[in-house]
């Protein structure tokens, strides 16, 4: 902010204090209610933090809608409160005891009575500032505790002089410490906040998640002995607040200091936390709260199709990956989704196209028109911290919970007429040929983004050997071949798999290996019977999956954790990715004839990349052969594939 904007707002808060101090504070207040109703509508970025802070807390109890009213009471309640603030000299002149009613005081002097000081412990929530009442009613000196006003230097002297007036003595942040431990020493009173506690806070419990709580008054209290009195301050509805000061919190004390004050800071959070249960818009939720938190919730939008599903889990299991070296602990939510109808899908395309750019079709609740109501309330279920999807349809959810949730957005592949600049990352495959700007961050990786790693393929593998427990008496070398099925512009050619399965008959004998082969779901019913006809009864075949017949969930990762060698037709992305991660010798045929120098589809310009960097071999069938015997003799050695360390480096930055 340069020196110009300071000072205009600056002039605006001592233009508006000036009003606030002639007209009678009922007046004052209701220009206050009307200020927090044009911050909701106007503040578009405030609005968004309180109301994904709302969502944290109340997910599954409220709707968006509700949510949405609830953010502009907290508006309207934040702007009375500083309304209140800029109005601190009148009310003291005219008496806090018109304003507010004072209960329990006995607690401050009970606690004064032991002769070691006293700390009242106060949150951001309802009207604070009126706590300096407590400077008139106490006997000795009573200290606030400011934070500076750093971008405002001029209205922090002002506040200051405000609190001055109400009789509270300001301690300023520079020596906050020292002067407090003074006070504590003279036996006075000392006003301190525990939450935001930011970067050097301690993260406990809070609301269900961890938020980052001062320490400060707690291990003044462990440390010196003196009491701290949890201090509560809400609004009536005529116009008074309540101000209530409980006893002395009891300090637990077990010789260990910080697990001492973990447990004390807890317990405070958690006096807290019931109190702002039943008045949660009493609280200043403009600042994110669970920023610093330790918990994290990744929500995968899942548009029903397999393969985009496989590739979110994907991203999400490297995403945990680096949350958990940053000590976080991580919850993870699959939400499908479910259309009212095809027309419902073609509409919501549009409609989040002009979301990009109209505040009011951001609301969460716009996708109930589209998604069935079942779909809508499981999506409404969760607060994200990171919102993974792959696929056009599921990007446009993510785009929209993103930025109702204040989360991180992750999409796969293109995200469809959502602009790329709205996540703030892009993963795509070198074949799809993405590209970015602005904040956005692309992750270019060598496949698709899939499942497999050494523990995934162990878990499969030992799947796979309890389904068919004669795989395990089996040492010989083994030859893994995965067949997929007809695809646009890719059509088998039975030709190319009698000669494909007559080549790895040869090989299988010649190497004195076993075959071990699935197909899929969309090899077709010709394909199928050559398979079965061929290798049925082949001594050197122990496993032949019929996808269509019988579909067994670990063949594929079973076969590629079992073998050492993969064949695999080229027409599926997935397959090849899949292969590849296994970190298994790949070796990619052609479905329908020869690989050609110049690519018909994105499917051969894919593979042939691969051939060309060195990661996997191309062929066509009539010289499957002689490629296997390059491979199991060794002549040839291809490189090894790691693209979850490309994925995690490109996460780091966003997490």
């Amino acid at each position: 902010m340069n020196s110009f904007k300071k000072s205009f707002l600056f002039a605006v808060i001592k233009t508006a204090a000036f009003i606030f101090m002639l007209l009678p504070l009922g007046a004052s207040l209701w220009l206050g209610r009307v200020l927090g109703w044009l911050g909701y509508h106007f503040l578009s970025k405030k609005r968004r933090v309180v109301y994904a802070n709302l969502k944290t807390l109340f997910s599954a109890q409220y709707s968006p809608s509700q949510l949405r009213l609830m953010t502009k009471d907290v508006f309207i309640n934040f702007l009375q409160s500083a309304v209140e603030l800029l109005s601190l000299p009148k009310i003291k002149r005219l008496g806090f005891e018109k304003f507010v009613d004072l209960q329990d005081k006995e607690n401050v002097d009970r606690a004064l009575a032991l002769g070691r000081g006293v700390i009242l412990l106060a949150i951001h929530s309802g009207s604070w500032e009126l706590a300096s009442v407590v400077g008139g009613v106490t006997k000795g000196r009573y200290h606030v505790v400011a934070n500076d006003q750093s971008k405002l230097p001029q209205l922090d002297k002002m506040l200051n002089e405000y609190r001055t007036i109400a009789g509270a003595h300001v301690i300023t942040a520079g020596v906050a410490t020292k002067e407090i431990i003074r006070a504590m020493h003279a036996n006075e009173v000392v006003s301190l906040v525990l939450d935001q506690g930011g970067k050097t806070g301690l993260a406990v419990p809070f609301f269900g998640k961890t938020a980052s709580m001062s320490t400060g008054a707690i291990r003044l209290a462990l440390k010196y002995g003196c009491a701290v009195c949890p201090v509560w301050i809400e609004r009536r509805s005529n116009g008074m607040h309540m101000l209530r000061i409980s006893p002395a919190m009891p300090m637990t004390v077990t010789g260990d200091m910080e697990k001492d004050v973990y447990i004390n800071v807890s317990n405070a959070a958690n006096h807290f936390e019931r109190l702002l249960r039943e008045h949660p818009l009493e609280y200043m939720w403009f600042y994110k709260v669970f920023k610093y938190s330790n918990q994290s919730r990744i929500v995968i939008v899942d548009d029903g199709r397999v393969g985009h599903l496989r590739q979110s889990q994907a991203l999400a299991k490297n995403l945990k990956e680096v949350l958990k070296k940053r000590g976080k602990s991580i919850e993870e939510n699959i939400v499908s989704l479910k259309w009212r109808g095809p027309r419902a899908i073609s509409l919501f395309s549009f409609y989040v196209y002009f979301a990009q750019y109209l505040d009011f079709l951001k609301r969460e609740d716009c996708l109930k028109f589209f998604l069935t109501e079942s779909s809508f309330n499981e999506l409404m279920k969760y607060k994200a911290d990171f919102v993974v999807s792959c696929g056009s349809q599921a990007a446009g959810v993510n785009f929209i919970l993103n930025y109702n949730h204040m989360a991180k957005s992750i999409a796969i592949l293109t995200p469809g007429l959502v602009s790329k600049d709205r996540f703030d990352v892009i993963v795509s495959p070198e074949h799809d040929k993405s590209w970015v700007t602005g904040r956005t961050r692309l992750i270019t990786t060598k496949v698709s983004p899939n499942l497999i790693n050494a523990a995934y393929l162990k878990q499969q593998s030992e799947g796979l050997v309890n389904h068919y427990s004669h795989l395990k008496a089996s040492v010989r070398v083994k030859i893994g071949v995965l067949l997929g099925g007809n695809t646009t512009g890719t059509k088998f050619d039975e030709a190319q798999i009698h000669e494909l399965i007559s080549q790895l008959k040869e090989a299988a004998l010649h190497f004195n290996a076993d075959i071990l082969l699935t197909t899929s779901r969309r090899t077709p019913a010709a394909i199928e019977q050559i398979v079965l006809k061929e290798l049925k009864g082949f001594e050197r075949c122990p496993l032949c999956i019929i996808a269509n017949q019988r579909n067994i969930p670990e063949a594929v990762g079973g076969i590629l954790g079992l073998s050492d060698l993969i064949i695999v037709s080229g027409e599926s992305i997935s397959m090849v990715s899949e292969s590849l991660s296994s970190g298994k010798r790949t070796i990619v045929f052609s479905p329908h004839g020869q690989y050609r120098d110049t690519p018909r589809d994105k499917y051969e310009d894919f593979v042939l990349k691969l051939n060309d960097q060195g990661y996997l071999m191309v062929t066509s069938v009539y010289d499957m052969k002689a490629k296997m015997t390059q491979l199991l003799n060794r002549k040839i050695t291809l490189k090894k594939l790691d693209d979850e360390s490309t994925i995690q480096s490109g996460l780091e930055p966003i997490v």
